[in-house]
């Protein structure tokens, strides 16, 4: 909410007389554990573009890939809270969404969104199986190019984090204190991992402006769904450049470095960003 003071002069050193109410929207976080199944949604609420098909017995895998538009379709969400009762917001838009890992955690999501402000509603809580994902089911890869990295080494990490952020702009009538829409004006990708530093190849990346593709994965090899497949979230940017380096000089402890990069847009991949998901979800048009 946001609102405007009334500063007319009436002949008193009070610097208001009076507060109107000019904005009313929801703006808010929310995060938790990967889970195969249910970060699909999010995913596709990011990207808005997947197509699905059945990778062995009742496994499926989705593709997610950017839709290249400043109007993509918004959503509802509802909420059941013990102070609010059951709530639901309107046009459901994501800022920003988050994936990162660490040392022995889960692997997490958090996700930044806006919304109309909320209104009652009614509905029923039901909770599903599915399966979760943790930091030591990552794998990292680089290579010169997106048709190199199946075939590219795992790199050794400690944590990492990667931003999808949609900068969305607000879009008001003028006769009304609710938004009509949530326009996305760019997307941006964002990235970040720590990991011990044995060799200065990250660095060089960095100050040279090397080009590169780069794979995270989130695979359980140790989970069948059914019959050979595995949960997992594979992210692909076809093209990225290194933008940070640093590194940790401490007496006495093990130095790491801290290395930044940016998703690009490759010409050659006709993408950005590509996603994998493999899980127990038939689709995701409903």
């Amino acid at each position: 909410m946001e609102t405007i003071q009334d500063e007319s002069s009436i002949g008193v050193i009070v610097d208001s007389r009076g507060t109107e109410v000019i904005k009313k929207y929801w703006e808010w976080e929310i995060g938790g554990n990967i889970e195969v199944n249910s970060i699909g949604y999010l995913l596709l609420w990011t990207l808005w573009t997947v197509s699905s098909e059945e990778d062995t017995t009742w496994a499926y895998k989705h593709s997610f890939e950017l839709n290249n538009s400043n109007q993509i379709q918004s959503l509802s969400i509802w909420i059941s809270d013990p102070v609010l009762w059951d709530v639901e917001y309107w046009l459901w838009s994501i800022e920003s969404m988050t994936i990162s890992a660490s040392e022995w955690e889960f692997a997490t999501f958090t996700v930044n969104f806006r919304s109309k402000p909320w209104e009652s509603t009614s509905h029923t809580v039901s909770y599903d199986v599915d399966y979760k994902l943790l930091a030591r089911h990552s794998i990292f890869k680089t290579a010169t190019n997106s048709a190199w990295l199946d075939a590219a080494d795992n790199v050794c990490l400690r944590s990492f984090e990667i931003t999808f952020t949609k900068n969305l702009e607000d879009d008001y009538c003028i006769w009304s204190i609710s938004p009509e829409d949530f326009i996305n004006q760019n997307f941006t990708i964002e990235w970040s991992f720590t990991a011990v530093f044995e060799n200065d190849t990250f660095r060089s990346y960095a100050l040279d402006g090397t080009k590169r593709a780069i794979r995270f994965s989130l695979v359980d090899t140790d989970t069948d769904i059914w019959v050979s497949s595995n949960p997992e979230l594979t992210i692909d940017l076809p093209l990225a450049s290194f933008t940070e380096f640093s590194r940790s000089q401490w007496n006495d402890e093990t130095v790491t470095q801290t290395v930044t990069f940016k998703g690009l847009y490759s010409n050659t991949d006709s993408s950005a960003v590509d996603i994998d998901l493999v899980n127990t979800t038939a689709d995701y048009t409903a």
